[in-house]
């Protein structure tokens, strides 16, 4: 007994304080609700104990803590006093449902049973109450009596009874039910209405307004109920209160009314519209500045509901920057969920514009068809292309120099070219040699060049002699052009310069005639690479011809090591960076070979490999000598091409359109690209199409309209034709093949020899009007008419995709 006294404190504590500080409004309307219930005795009487199982379940949403559940003082029953009179569930968790015992006593008036639940929901207490109509013994219905009878405590009662079933497909739910007269009493027109006094209620009527009538319940009777209605889009899914609203009479003509509420389960997979940014298309693709585009914004709906009234305004725009032609705001009436919409806009690109990518700012607000609004912001770079004005690009070509041997006090030349193969003029150039000491330059060293015109070469030469104390060694010429590099859009402009080398061997005779005991010298005589010049990424293998210039004195512990100018060179893995030779004899040569490999991004010129010598002579006397041997470097040529497209159809005679792109992917220049088609057909006039100078990453596309002239399969090619770095000439040539009809239709040799008799009399002449064959002749000729239409039509589509395609690329 202490132990129930103590727990009957605990809940009339835990009451007191909920009538202190809950704020019944804000109550969860549906934080719990009652499953069911199951009496252990049915039709109980006055003063009857009885055990009841209330089924409940949290539907909140949240966890809910300190859960209590007692039952109200306005109930027909009570708990018994000898037990606890507020039941404790204690925590529940989000959608946990349970079961609690009560022992009731009836009072003996009524059957409504309130649970009031107490809770904290969040952190703050919050509460809530359900009615249960139980069942109790039933009084007769009285029969039409005296005067004295007040009939309107003849009452019918309602029950929500047995399980509630819905059916939903899309946005309709349909809501069946049974609801049982638990009175004594019976119930006369009743209609049952849906309360619409919520504005948060997720529901609608299927018809606007729901009503349904019943002519008649009787005690102790069920009724099934069918509901048909309609969720609200942006209803979320979960549990719901239904209140429905009855108002009937009894046998003698009293109206009453009551509430009952049911809960429904909504599933809900419709999303608010939200629209992302999907992509822009502008055409072109990389405007330069002075240009106009076109930017088509496509947006995107990730909701499934629509998106109302869109409008994307463009902001950001500067008059040294990007600016619109028109307002730059564009609208869309409708986006449907799930879909694309496109809107267009016309800019402009200031021709003061100095950055590689412009930002653009996209501000999009909408609706949704309940009328909230919605914003979304999304900021593009549109990319700029430099401004063609052509580019200077020099190379040092036509190298001559002595290819023997070169004796001291004795002049030689060296000559070369210099080319512009760029596509823009070239100001303000300067070409000047530099020597090491033993050779001297004779002419003017530095030579400016005011200007070269692209596709000019300049030849120049200058005389050199070799001192008269030079050693007997390989020499290397440096040639040197430094020129104004006018810089890429958006970066600052400086100057470039370009170095080939050049190598002579000087023999200096009299000093070893003069000298028997000098110093002995080893030198690189000759050197030869085995494919002829250096390929950027590949391997090569140099052979060096190592000679010792003594006449009488022998060199041995000869250690030879290798460093390259800008690391161009590294030795292969199968050699090293050193070779080792035991002895050289004097005036003898030992040749060694090796295996470098060049790097790849190296640039097509020529770099010098540094020697380094270490030796002995007879005595054992150390010494250490340096030498320097120019090799080329060449890049490969990558000259990708993309497939050939011919159209979808083609017939003898007409016009058929032979597209492609093509990019440089290498990292040279091709000189003087031509390209060119050529087949079993006739090609159009201007067909040919002259690149020029075709630099590393640049992209460009070619178009050639042929005509066959016979029916079948015939075959064609486009051919490229270019030099590369060395001079030499290169083909290739890219091969496709076009299946032509004899013709779209029928082929009319001589219209006034068609029998208008072939036309089954349908086109006789007998009743007048235009005789048949100038209606046969007109009709071929406008059928020959509308297909040359659509031909062009087709040729014009794949014009621009071609063009869209080289901007993109490019």
């Amino acid at each position: 007994m202490n132990r129930i006294k103590i727990i009957n404190i605990l809940a009339l504590f835990v009451l007191l304080i909920n009538l202190v500080g809950v704020n019944i409004a804000s109550a969860g309307a549906n934080d719990i609700i009652i499953m069911g219930s199951s009496q252990s005795k049915n039709s109980v009487s006055n003063g009857d104990a009885f055990e009841l199982d209330v089924y409940y379940k949290n539907a909140s949403g949240e966890t809910l803590e300190n859960v209590y559940v007692s039952v109200d003082k306005s109930s027909a029953f009570y708990i018994d006093y000898s037990y606890p009179q507020a039941n404790e569930l204690g925590t529940l968790s989000s959608g946990q449902e349970g079961t609690t015992k009560f022992k009731l006593v009836y009072k003996g008036t009524g059957n409504e049973l309130t649970l009031t639940f107490d809770y904290e929901k969040g952190g703050s207490p919050d509460q809530f109450s359900q009615t249960l109509y139980l069942s109790v013994k039933k009084e007769k219905e009285p029969t039409s009596g005296g005067s004295q009878t007040n009939t309107s405590e003849y009452k019918p009662s309602f029950r929500i009874v047995g399980k509630i079933n819905s059916k939903q497909e899309g946005k309709n739910l349909s809501v069946e039910f049974p609801i049982k007269n638990i009175s004594n009493f019976s119930a006369k027109d009743i209609q049952i209405t849906m309360a619409a006094d919520s504005a948060d209620s997720p529901f609608t009527a299927s018809t606007g307004h729901l009503s349904i009538a019943i002519d008649e319940i009787k005690p102790d009777t069920e009724k099934k109920i069918n509901l048909d209605l309609v969720v609200k889009p942006n209803t979320k899914s979960g549990t719901y209160p239904l209140k429905l609203e009855l108002r009937y009479g009894n046998s003698y003509g009293d109206i009453f009314s009551s509430s009952e509420v049911i809960y429904v389960d909504i599933e809900n997979n419709d999303k608010s519209p939200s629209l992302i940014l999907k992509g822009i298309e502008m055409l072109p693709k990389r405007p330069a500045p002075g240009d106009k585009f076109s930017a088509s914004i496509e947006l995107e709906n990730l909701g499934t509901l629509d998106a109302k009234d869109v409008k994307v305004t463009l902001k950001g725009f500067s008059n040294d920057g990007i600016y619109s032609e028109l307002t730059g705001v564009s609208y869309l009436k409708t986006l449907q969920g799930g879909k694309t919409g496109k809107l267009n806009f016309n800019l402009i690109v200031s021709d003061k514009i100095n950055v590689r990518s412009f930002p653009i700012d996209i501000a999009v607000d909408y609706k949704d068809e309940f009328g909230n609004s919605y914003n979304e912001s999304f900021t593009y770079y549109v990319p700029i292309q430099e401004k063609s004005e052509g580019k200077v690009s020099l190379k040092i070509d036509n190298i001559s120099a002595p290819s023997g041997v070169v004796a001291p006090d004795k002049d030689f030349k060296v000559a070369f070219d210099v080319v512009n193969n760029g596509t823009k003029e070239l100001s303000n150039a300067k070409v000047w040699i530099t020597v090491e000491n033993g050779l001297i330059c004779k002419s003017q060293s530095i030579v400016m060049v005011d200007s070269l015109k692209a596709g000019e070469k300049k030849s120049f030469d200058f005389v050199f002699a070799a001192l008269t104390d030079a050693t007997t060694k390989n020499y290397p010429i440096a040639i040197n052009v430094e020129y104004d590099d006018e810089g890429a859009l958006g970066e600052a402009k400086g100057k470039q310069t370009i170095t080939q080398y050049v190598g002579v061997y000087v023999e200096n005779t009299k000093e070893e005639e003069k000298e028997t005991t000098s110093t002995p010298r080893i030198i690189i005589d000759r050197y030869s690479i085995s494919s002829g010049n250096a390929v950027a990424g590949k391997s090569f293998e140099i052979e060096l011809s190592i000679l010792n210039t003594h006449r009488n004195i022998d060199v041995g512990n000869v250690g030879i090591s290798f460093l390259a100018d800008e690391g161009v060179f590294l030795p292969a893995a199968e050699s090293g960076s050193t070779i080792f030779v035991d002895e050289i004899k004097a005036g003898a040569r030992v040749v060694k070979k090796l295996t470098f490999v060049t790097k790849y991004d190296a640039a097509p010129k020529s770099y010098l490999l540094n020697i380094n010598f270490e030796y002995e002579d007879d005595k054992k006397k150390a010494y250490t000598l340096k030498e320097s041997i120019s090799i080329p470097v060449m890049q490969e040529q990558r000259l990708e091409i993309s497939e050939i497209q011919t159209g979808m159809e083609a017939f003898i005679g007409q016009t058929v359109p032979v597209t492609l792109n093509f990019y440089n992917m290498g990292k040279s220049t091709l000189s003087n690209l031509m390209v060119k088609c050529k087949g079993d057909f006739d090609i159009q006039p201007g067909s040919d199409y002259f690149v020029g100078n075709f630099e590393p990453g640049r992209s460009d596309y070619y178009e050639a309209y042929i005509i066959p002239n016979k029916e079948g399969q015939i075959k064609g090619s486009v051919v490229f034709t270019f030099e590369d770095n060395k001079g030499e000439v290169n083909e290739i040539e890219k091969e496709f093949e076009i299946f032509v009809q004899g013709g779209p239709g029928m082929v009319i040799e001589d219209p006034m020899m068609i029998d208008p008799n072939m036309m089954g009399g349908m086109m006789d002449n007998s009743q007048g009007g235009f005789p048949t064959r100038i209606i046969f002749i007109i009709g071929a000729i406008s059928l020959v008419a509308i297909i040359g239409v659509v031909v062009l039509i087709v040729v014009l589509r794949k014009r621009k995709k071609a063009r869209a395609d080289l901007y993109e690329n490019f």
